[in-house]
């Protein structure tokens, strides 16, 4: 990706740091914003931005054009070199930067064509909504107007940000839609297992596998599967360099009635859980204009809250995991594949030219400028044609996604939101809701509370989105949508409260399909548990308690599997120790725990001793291995026990061949040695006492690019050791590196709100800090607090911290201090 950069670092870099060291360092502090005085700027009025104690803005102005421009302003404070990223990863620029490591990413985005989308979405805006996202870019391009010192990583590539436009933000709304929207991967995940796979093995990796599905898988005769692995694999690429997407995308919301608290007042939890990343992808703030007043997370990028509240109402949300995309394998034609087949007749494909700009190799200044790179982007009646970047022309595949609908008005959605004052409201606001679908909980003033399942989930004539099919037929087309009268939704239910954790979210006589991808119900029943109990006790709910559900560490799956793994007669020293500490553990993933070290470690060996001999087929090539090993490693823990219960599966290797019978024992003793020996090498301790889950797994916080540069990565990375499962409330998922357990991905912030009648208490912490600027003291001064599951309080005013005021270029003004 990075192409050159450790040579520019050391040139622009490590070598100015040496010989300048405090002038340099003098200059990277001028790159932070002032924190008191006047500014002139684009507004209409006077506009108060003053920080708490968190670096937290809150935003007064006179009107809300004016309140969402002071938006933009402090967001391009802040992020600056967060925007530019976004930005030209929406666009497929990174190579303008980066280098032709990058040309697969650009590639990948231009095809999409999020840059011509978003411009389609515009139109569908209202003017008001349309006047948020101007009067934002003014913002953002208010800042740089003042020729500000750039944050560091501008300074490395030598480049200075273009003024910020519109569709820049409906782009990277559409990128929000992908992190979260990544069901064709799980298509091609179900195919390229089923090529070697017992149908067992498939049940136990994709428990809602369909009984039919090799049906489907014939359909498409000799498809070449080999561009479909590798589009797979090039999005663990975008997982891992760009924190985009991935397995464990999800979150927590949970509302709970006045009825059950002793003020009556309706409480919001909200804990949404993508890749992880340094700054975060979440920004707070509060902003107050003529109608707008909300306060909350917002998105880098958009000028709104997207979950948060307003004087009225709170609102929070959690990806739905509906089915939403569909990949089409057409028929090219064999001798012009410019064509391609539907129903029997030859159509054209629809195609655009893209040229991307590469940098050239460091040094570039000393180089010839490279010549763009041409690309042609085909599309299909279904989409663009993703495996096209692959350069299989024969049978290509298209994607079909909602998002890319040219009528994809989400934006009016959230920005509606803010504004929305009560139940109907906030359903009106949601209907315009497209990409990405979403579960959203509601709660108001009044102690009501609500949920809503939002989005556009496509009907189809025949298929239920579980694998790519053919697409020079009908028989898969789409053929509407679930109607908004029918989205899923509940008002004030009996039971007091609503929780959503990327769980099945109707019964089974729901009569549309919304997806087979959900999460396990282990984080919803575990939540929903903690409040019936609450309930039940007539003890009042409050936001303490709240605070106490989100930290929860408990994993009732890893408490039920472990009994089962007793099972095994320990056969060494070493085993019979590690018994001691699970013997008495009950399943929290806490991260004083050794019994959750020694667990983890033997459950992700066991996965792979009981699914690799069924897997051997892509478990030995090398160029699969890792992607099949990802997926292997997602076996939730209660499919891990169905599998280690199946006396009908046969699923471990028999003992000799006079013993037919399986033994499972001899795979749980060769897995259990072998975590054991990963610990150790982890931690050399013989005696376990050092084996606390936090000191072997650590939560990783990635800088896009500096995480891939040796030198410069623990300046612009954070690292903390951390407890929590892919099983508990305290989401945290793990995989392995060198230096241990990894976590990365997991809750981005936290919020907890408390809506009364005469009052409003407002919680939250965001993941990292406030700034993206390495200089700040707001860069990662949240990063311990987050993992001790801390809060600090939103209020609507910044309780006499210092601030700047946002003046007409006609007032007269006073000169604004810089940070210290």
């Amino acid at each position: 990706m990075l192409g050159g950069l450790l040579s520019r670092v050391l040139v622009f870099v490590v070598a100015p740091a040496l010989t300048l060291a405090g002038g340099g360092l003098w200059h990277l502090r001028k790159s932070l914003p002032p924190v008191q005085g006047e500014v002139v700027a684009g507004v209409a009025a006077p506009v108060s931005v003053q920080r708490d104690a968190m670096g937290v803005p809150h935003i007064v102005a006179a009107s809300d054009r004016d309140a969402f421009y002071a938006m933009g302003f402090v967001h391009a404070q802040d992020r600056l070199w967060q925007l530019e990223i976004q930005r030209r990863i929406a666009a497929g620029r990174l190579s303008e930067v980066f280098g032709k490591d990058s040309i697969p990413q650009d590639i990948w985005f231009r095809t999409l064509g999020f840059s011509q989308s978003a411009r389609s979405a515009w139109t569908t805006l209202s003017p008001q909504a349309q006047q948020s996202l101007q009067a934002y870019a003014d913002g953002i391009n208010g800042w740089l107007a003042g020729n500000p010192v750039l944050p560091p990583e501008f300074a490395v590539f030598g480049i200075r940000p273009e003024p910020w436009t519109v569709f820049d933000s409906l782009a990277w709304a559409k990128v929000f839609a992908l992190d979260l929207g990544g069901n064709f991967q799980r298509e091609i995940d179900r195919l390229m297992v089923a090529r070697s796979a017992s149908p067992r093995t498939l049940q136990a990796l994709f428990p809602q596998y369909p009984a039919g599905a090799a049906l489907t898988v014939a359909q498409l005769g000799a498809a070449p599967l080999e561009p479909l692995q590798q589009l797979a694999q090039f999005q663990k690429t975008l997982e891992s360099r760009l924190q985009i997407g991935g397995r464990f995308v999800g979150s927590n919301a949970w509302v709970v009635s006045g009825k059950l608290t002793a003020n009556g007042a309706a409480l919001l939890a909200n804990d949404p859980h993508l890749a992880l990343q340094i700054p975060s992808l979440w920004y707070m703030a509060s902003l107050r204009g003529d109608q707008l007043d909300v306060a909350g997370a917002t998105l880098v990028g958009l000028p709104v809250v997207v979950f948060g509240r307003n004087r009225q109402i709170a609102w929070g949300g959690t990806n739905l995991m509906a089915d939403a995309q569909d990949l089409y394998l057409e028929q090219a034609k064999p001798e012009d594949n410019a064509y391609y087949a539907v129903n029997g007749q030859w159509v054209p494909f629809d195609t655009r030219e893209e040229f991307i700009q590469v940098k050239q190799d460091f040094p570039a200044f000393l180089r010839n400028k490279l010549r763009p790179l041409r690309i042609l982007v085909r599309s299909s009646r279904h989409g663009p044609i993703v495996s096209d970047m692959f350069k299989v022309l024969e049978q290509p595949a298209a994607l079909r996604w909602t998002a890319l609908d040219a009528d994809d008005s989400s934006y009016e959605a959230f920005f509606r939101l803010n504004f929305a004052g009560d139940w109907d409201a906030f359903q009106q606001a949601l209907s315009q809701q497209v990409a990405p679908a979403m579960n959203f909980v509601y709660a108001d003033r009044a102690g009501n509370i609500g949920y809503l399942a939002a989005g556009r989930i496509p009907t189809r004539h025949g298929g239920d989105g579980m694998l790519p099919v053919p697409g020079w037929t009908d028989s898969y087309e789409w053929n509407g949508s679930i109607p908004f009268t029918a989205w899923p939704r509940s008002y004030n239910p009996a039971s007091g409260f609503l929780v959503s954790a990327n769980n099945k979210p109707v019964a089974d006589d729901y009569p549309y399909l919304i997806g087979s991808d959900f999460a396990t119900p282990t984080r919803a029943d575990r939540i929903t548990a903690l409040l019936g109990q609450a309930r039940d006790a007539g003890t009042p709910l409050d936001l303490a308690a709240m605070q106490r559900i989100q930290g929860d560490s408990q994993s009732e799956p890893a408490r039920r599997l472990l009994g089962r793994l007793l099972q095994h007669e320990p056969s060494s020293d070493r085993q019979r120790l590690a018994y001691r500490y699970l013997k008495d553990w009950q399943g929290d993933m806490r991260g004083d725990s050794q019994a959750a070290s020694i667990f983890n470690a033997w459950t992700r060996h066991l996965k792979r001793q009981l699914l690799a001999n069924d897997l051997g087929g892509n478990w030995n090539k090398s160029d699969e291995s890792q992607y099949t090993r990802s997926v292997v490693d997602s076996l939730d823990l209660d499919s891990l026990q169905r599998v280690l219960d199946d006396e009908q599966g046969q699923w471990c290797s028999p003992r000799d061949a006079v013993s037919p019978e399986p033994v499972c024992d001899d795979v749980l003793d060769v897995s259990l040695n072998r975590a054991l020996r990963e610990l150790l090498k982890i931690d050399g301790d013989d005696s376990m006492q050092d084996w606390a889950w936090s000191s072997m797994h650590e939560t990783v916080y990635r800088h896009t690019p500096f995480s891939d540069v040796s030198v410069l990565r623990d300046v612009f990375q954070r690292r903390i050791g951390n407890g929590g499962s892919p099983d508990s409330v305290n989401v945290a998922n793990f995989s392995l590196d060198k230096s241990g357990y990894v976590q990365d991905f997991g809750a981005g912030f936290r919020q907890l709100i408390a809506l009364a009648p005469g009052a409003v208490e407002h919680l939250y912490m965001n993941s990292t800090g406030q700034s993206g600027n390495v200089m700040s003291k707001h860069y990662d001064d949240m990063v311990e607090r987050f993992r001790n599951v801390e809060y600090a309080a939103m209020r609507s005013d910044s309780g006499g911290a210092q601030g700047i005021t946002l003046i007409p270029a006609a007032a007269p003004r006073q000169p604004a201090e810089q940070a210290p």
